[in-house]
């Protein structure tokens, strides 16, 4: 993207904090392993709920699901268990956690969401 003041001298040592950041804490690895953590436990609720999930597809921690109906009752339902999800296209919710998640916040995550799927 073009800026007019993206490549300050303030913006530059901001940006490789944040690098040194990401490579120092190991949140790349993370954010695989996790990813990986994350469609695993979709791929479950997709097993349990076949008739309302249509596919679970990403990368890393860049997750969707597609359901087979509209998604707004489910990101309702899941922001009142604490959880943001958003529903792009109408019915694919997409996950994009934070890179410093847990597998305890993926469980929690999973488990809410199959509340919210025995709820439809």
């Amino acid at each position: 993207h073009g800026t007019t003041f993206g490549g300050n001298p303030v913006a530059c040592a901001a940006g490789m904090v944040v690098v040194d950041e990401i490579l120092e804490h190991g949140l790349i690895n993370n954010a695989r392993e996790m990813g990986d953590v994350l469609i695993a436990e979709l791929r479950k609720l997709h097993t349990e709920f076949p008739r309302l999930i249509k596919e679970v597809r990403g990368a890393g921690l860049m997750v969707g699901m597609e359901l087979t109906r509209e998604g707004d009752s489910t990101v309702s339902k899941l922001r009142d268990a604490g959880i943001l999800i958003n529903c792009t296209n109408t019915t694919v919710l997409r996950f994009l956690p934070p890179l410093i998640i847990k597998r305890e916040h993926i469980e929690m995550t999973a488990a809410a969401l199959r509340n919210a799927l025995r709820a439809l």
